[in-house]
């Protein structure tokens, strides 16, 4: 008998469309609160662990924090929140 988390994981991984087709997608983080690192799915459906400092097509992480990756893009910082259902 699986567990309501195994149920609830598995329910989401089989989810059709619970990606965006094309763009920038942050599934998730991990790590230490301080050195977080985020997975991210790229437009090309790829997925990649980033990390403060690193630039992406959308610009530049300054900062990973709880609720998503801080990107600076031509001097304006917005948040990348992470997926949700």
């Amino acid at each position: 008998m699986a567990n309501s988390q195994t149920t609830t994981a598995e329910a989401l991984a089989t989810k059709e469309n619970a990606l965006p087709d094309r763009g920038l997608a942050l599934i998730g983080l991990f790590g230490p609160q301080d050195a977080l690192q985020g997975l991210v799915r790229l437009s090309s459906g790829r997925i990649k662990t980033v990390e403060a400092g690193e630039r992406l097509t959308i610009g530049q992480i300054v900062a990973i924090d709880a609720e998503g990756l801080l990107v600076e893009r031509r001097g304006t910082v917005a948040r990348l929140p992470i997926l949700s259902d």
